[in-house]
Parts: structure tokens; sequence; C-alpha cells
């Protein structure tokens, strides 16, 4: 481990419901200036929905999560929600991944990222299980790793989840984004 990864430990914000139908618009150069604001260093921004690496000299996830929070609520006045992955974290969620996650060009894959206080286990328990036939459901360490047929996503037990209270406690990317984002780390 390099000395400037100890002193500033490279992390992930997993942003909730951000520009995402047309709500909580937060455009990508205003997201890191606020970052930058909150003194992290190396802020990079993915795509436009809500994923920012960076550098932080604290290295407690759920504190920055914390801060993340108030000064994306303060800042861009909505109720903002985050996961925040240190590298080592953001590593072990995906690699429990199943094997063929993401691999199978038939189906769509998707990773659930759980917000504070919601364990995978728990919000499984909550959901009805899935059609097997149209999709597979599995957790991981702060995840759930869910793929559903191109062909016939309607079908899907788990098509519903948006509808569901359980989705609240949830942050989802696609499995382009998760690989993508996977390298990005190693770039910071």
């Amino acid at each position: 481990m390099s000395h400037d990864e100890k002193a500033h430990p490279r992390f992930l914000a997993l942003l909730r419901g951000v520009n995402v139908g047309g709500k909580n618009i937060v455009p990508k150069d205003a997201l890191r200036g606020c970052f930058e604001d909150m003194g992290f260093s190396s802020v990079r921004t993915y795509i436009q929905s809500g994923n920012i690496l960076f550098r932080s000299t604290n290295s407690d996830e759920p504190a920055l999560a914390d801060e993340v929070e108030s000064a994306l609520s303060a800042r861009f006045s909505y109720n903002a929600r985050a996961v925040v992955l240190s590298r080592k974290s953001y590593r072990t969620a995906v690699d429990a991944a199943p094997e063929d996650w993401g691999q199978d060009d038939e189906r769509m894959h998707h990773a659930l990222f759980t917000l504070a206080g919601a364990r995978p286990e728990d919000i499984l328990a909550r959901l009805p299980s899935p059609q097997l036939e149209w999709e597979t459901v599995a957790p991981g360490p702060g995840v759930i790793y869910w793929s559903v047929s191109r062909t016939r996503p309607t079908r899907s037990t788990w098509v519903k989840l948006p509808t569901s209270p359980e989705y609240q406690k949830l942050t989802a990317r696609n499995h382009n984004t998760v690989f993508r984002l996977r390298q990005l780390f190693e770039e910071i």
C-alpha cells in the first residue's frame, strides 16, 4: 500500500435517485465541486447517475456516507441518500457476484447496493421469491445481485421492486457500471 493510499484512501459514493426520471437533477460539475468543497481529493464522477470516486483522510465509511448525505441535501435541496464504499469493500462486494453475473447477454444484470442500516438478507426475506425461470437473485456483502431475462422482464417477480418499501433501502447499478467503476477505482 502506497503512502498516498494510507493517507488518502480511495472511496466510491453511490448516490440514490440522482438524475433519474427528471428528479434530483445534479450536474456532474456541481457534484464534483460539492465533493471538493467537503475536502475530498481526486474527485471523479462517472456518468450522470451519481457515481463519485474520491480520496479522503477519513476512513470511516458510515461517517463519510453521513457527511455526503448532509452536504448534498443542503447544497441541492433534496433528501440525499448514499452508499460509501472503500476500495476494499467495493472489491469484496463485486468479487462476491455469482460467477456468471454480467456475462449472459440474454439477461439484464443489476447490483442493488444497500443503504446504511439495511442488510441484503433482511431485504430478501421481505420480498417475494424470484421466478427462477426468468430471474436469479443472490445476496453479497452489502449488495443483492439480480439478473432477469431480457425477453420476459415483466414475468419477473422483482419487476415490481420499485413499488416496494424495500426499494428505498437500495441504489441500483447495471453490470457495465459496476465493472467500469472497479476499473476507475484503480485510476484515482
